[in-house]
């Protein structure tokens, strides 16, 4: 079991790192249009004015996103100093907790990116 914390730990921290790295050069207008890493469809990628306004709009859930990665990473490691039979339980729904906020919010930035790049792309 502790391995398999090990695992999610890590992999949930790069993630959340990932995130509030993203974020700050959203906000900053820094973040390059790439393959790998933003909030990537058409209308975002159709300028360097366009992915700009999309991360400045989805910059705070994208933090907020990192913060649900973050928590998948830390919270299940309280459930350790629960008694034997509720630790798994518990692991799993804290990991699960973290996983949807940040997945939430990583959707919810990609709807606000994409509508602050359309309104640039369409002149509005």
């Amino acid at each position: 079991m502790i391995g398999a914390l090990v695992t999610v730990s890590v992999a949930m921290s790069v993630v959340a790192v990932a995130a509030f790295w993203v974020a700050r050069r959203g906000t900053a207008g820094t973040l390059p249009r790439n393959d790998l890493v933003g909030i990537r469809t058409t209308a975002t990628r159709a300028s360097d004015e366009a992915w700009i306004a999309a991360h400045r709009a989805g910059a705070a859930d994208l933090r907020r996103s990192g913060i649900g990665a973050a928590m998948a990473a830390l919270l299940p490691w309280a459930a350790l100093a629960m008694p034997a039979p509720s630790r798994e339980p518990t692991i799993a729904v804290a990991i699960l907790l973290g996983v949807a906020v940040l997945l939430g919010f990583s959707v919810r930035a990609g709807i606000l990116g994409q509508r602050a790049a359309r309104r640039v792309t369409d002149g509005i």
